[in-house]
């Protein structure tokens, strides 16, 4: 059902972003002196409308523009909430009113070193951005609160930019904007001469083979933003560069909004290439591996969350080029299923992948280090902050009963359906079977990131003096933070058939097939409520349990009580599988002995690998510097004479003139 009229949702939406737009305001103008607890409230205000707005606006279409007084024509401000819009603009209300709770206390420690009133100014611009792309109902909207989207990011990735390696990764965000913006811009020209219309709605996909450039222009642009490989490269610079609570943001709610475009422009729209699926499809497979290979090898928790994100977001690709190679067969149950498991993923990645980095944001403002190499020890001394933390590692290393399982279990599913069908040729069906195998070592892989990331960080002793004497628990207002998003990992996983079961039918929607009784999560409760006991009870003998145990040595092999370094780190956690995976990682070992006579007594070894980076070696340094050589030619052209400035304008004219007699 459409409906135009001004109703609660619309009017929801509407009063956010007049709300975050008046805290960019005040923030700008109060600058240093804002309160911080006025902000944060000010800010958290416009979440709980989205919240509601999604919750009211569920299973409807609302079509509505803003005031022509507002705007430069009816139709350039036009937006669109439906269900697949409620499903995204729920999670940005979500994981922005847990950033609300945790940014007073997170930004007092960082007080000295960024302009809060600027933090609250562009982050409240990131919020209404965002939220205003997954509304727009056409392409011109879309870019303009794009092109918003990304240079409040960047402002929020350069908040501390007296560092240099802040600088440097502002920069190295700011080219990768730059790129995706264009590879959009030239995607929806070419839509427009095609359809005549800047309304995603008039672009019809389904049939039209002379859409298959833009169709993958876009594709590529929003793979750029989502951070899918091979254009990842800026997620490990800005990820550490960033404030934690924008880090939650980017990689909880930003990414995903790219993705969200891929499923409306592409999906929605009836996109039925055998080629954009087939990209989709392999760009998701390799970013899955390549992610969690490369965060395996991770000291620095923000990177290694950043690549993590990598691995996520290509499952998520991944289930979108399955749905879109289903719509040509017609195999209608694979296709929603796959498209329900990559929205769901999606929606559960944001969840998680928030918590996780809140709670490394939990551990650098009490330590002042992420570093995994001096944490340790930290299980004792922040109990809130390590049982969401380990709560966090389990979802998103699919462990049921929480809510990563769900989506990946979907996944899986949709894969193995794609393997059992007769009709399919030998090829998609083996690559069905491949991809299965890919995704099995990938989960296996996860698995070992997270209890390595658990592991050293919190269990065992700290390997710093500064660990040991500093480590204490958060505020209330970041450990609320965390448990909001904890919790809600536990209350979606646990619901996971009803909620499915609203995304089969959205996903049936978006590909024009009929709602199959096929589609639901093929899990029995018994599961859950299996897994659900075994996770409460070891949260409770770790965190909670007021019967501390009592350990006492009985003998001691004349070593006594074992030694910080004596426990496994991680380099030595790690360095076994990354040697099976060198010739991707490209690691080299990094010997270091000293002494006066270090040949034959050798005072202190030191050995640490170091990690190779084969696609800014190979593909981007050459690249950057193939353009500045280029650069340089040109500026040859620039000599001062306005003469020789007419004959190139001269020139070019003759030249245009030429090509439109030709065509």
């Amino acid at each position: 059902m459409i409906h135009n009229s001004l109703v609660l949702p619309t009017s929801l939406v509407a009063i956010a972003a007049f709300i975050w737009a008046f805290q960019a305001l005040i923030s700008l103008l109060s600058g240093r002196k804002l309160n911080q607890i006025f902000a944060a409230t000010l800010f958290g205000i416009p979440c709980l409308c989205l919240i509601v707005a999604a919750l009211t606006g569920w299973n409807h279409d609302y079509v509505f523009a803003a005031p022509a007084a507002l705007s430069f024509g009816h139709i350039l401000w036009q937006q669109k909430l439906d269900s697949l819009a409620c499903a995204f603009i729920g999670l940005l209300g979500f994981v922005g009113l847990a950033v609300s709770f945790y940014s007073p206390g997170y930004l007092s420690h960082l007080k000295d070193r960024i302009h809060l009133g600027q933090y609250w100014a562009s982050i409240g611009l990131f919020m209404m951005s965002m939220m205003m792309v997954v509304l727009s109902a056409n392409a011109v909207t879309f870019l303009v609160f794009w092109e918003i989207m990304s240079c409040s990011s960047l402002a929020l990735v350069a908040s501390e930019h007296k560092e240099h390696e802040v600088q440097r990764a502002s920069l190295i965000y700011l080219g990768a904007t730059r790129i995706a913006t264009a590879f959009l811009t030239v995607g929806f020209l070419i839509m427009y001469t095609h359809f005549h219309s800047w309304e995603f709605s008039a672009w019809h996909l389904a049939g039209a083979h002379n859409v298959v450039l833009p169709s993958i222009l876009i594709l590529l642009g929003c793979c750029i933003k989502a951070g899918i490989w091979p254009f990842h490269v800026w997620l490990p610079y800005a990820h550490p560069a960033a404030p934690s609570p924008v880090s939650a943001l980017m990689s909880g709610v930003m990414i995903k909004i790219a993705i969200y475009a891929i499923i409306r422009v592409l999906v929605g729209n009836g996109s039925d290439s055998i080629v954009v699926a087939y990209v989709a499809f392999g760009l998701g497979l390799i970013s899955s591996f390549w992610g969690v290979l490369f965060a395996l090898v991770q000291h620095d928790l923000k990177k290694l969350l950043a690549f993590s994100s990598v691995e996520n977001v290509g499952l998520i690709l991944l289930g979108i080029g399955v749905a879109l190679l289903a719509r040509p067969t017609g195999h209608s149950v694979i296709g929603t299923l796959a498209l329900a498991a990559a929205i769901f993923h999606a929606l559960n990645h944001g969840l998680f992948k928030a918590l996780l980095f809140l709670g490394v944001g939990a551990l650098d403002a009490s330590v002042h280090t992420r570093d995994l190499r001096n944490l340790g020890g930290l299980a004792a001394k922040m109990p809130w902050t390590s049982a969401c933390f380990l709560l966090g590692s389990a979802a998103i290393c699919a462990l049921p009963p929480l809510n990563g399982f769900a989506s990946k279990w979907m996944l899986y599913q949709s894969l193995f359906r794609t393997t059992w069908v007769s009709s399919l040729s030998a090829l998609d069906r083996g690559v069905a079977l491949a991809s299965l195998g890919v995704l099995g070592l990938v989960g296996g892989l996860a698995l070992a990131t997270f209890t390595k990331a658990f592991g050293i960080a919190f269990l065992g002793k700290a390997r710093s003096r500064a660990v040991a004497t500093q480590a204490h628990e958060v505020g209330t207002g970041m450990k609320l933070a965390q448990v909001i998003l904890a919790v809600s990992c536990l209350v979606v996983g646990l619901a996971a058939r009803p909620l499915t079961s609203q995304l089969s039918m959205v996903s049936a929607g978006l590909l024009g097939v009929a709602v199959s009784h096929e589609v639901a999560f093929p899990i029995p409760i018994a599961v859950f409520s299996l897994s659900l006991i075994g996770i409460v009870l070891i949260v409770y003998m770790l965190f909670l349990s007021p019967n501390r145990v009592r350990r006492h040595i009985t003998w001691e092999c004349g070593f006594g009580e074992a030694l910080a370094r004596a426990q496994a780190t991680s380099i030595s956690y790690s360095q076994p599988l990354a040697r099976i995976f060198n010739p991707a990682l490209r690691s080299e070992l990094s010997v270091n002995i000293v002494g006066s006579d270090k040949r034959h007594f050798p005072e202190v070894i030191t050995f640490e690998p170091e990690l190779g980076k084969p696609l800014e070696n190979l593909v981007y340094r050459p690249a950057t510097e193939f353009i500045q050589y280029l650069a340089k030619w040109f500026n040859k052209l620039q000599t001062g004479s306005v003469h020789l400035y007419l004959l190139y304008v001269c020139i070019t004219l003759v030249a245009l003139l030429f090509i439109g007699i030709r065509l």
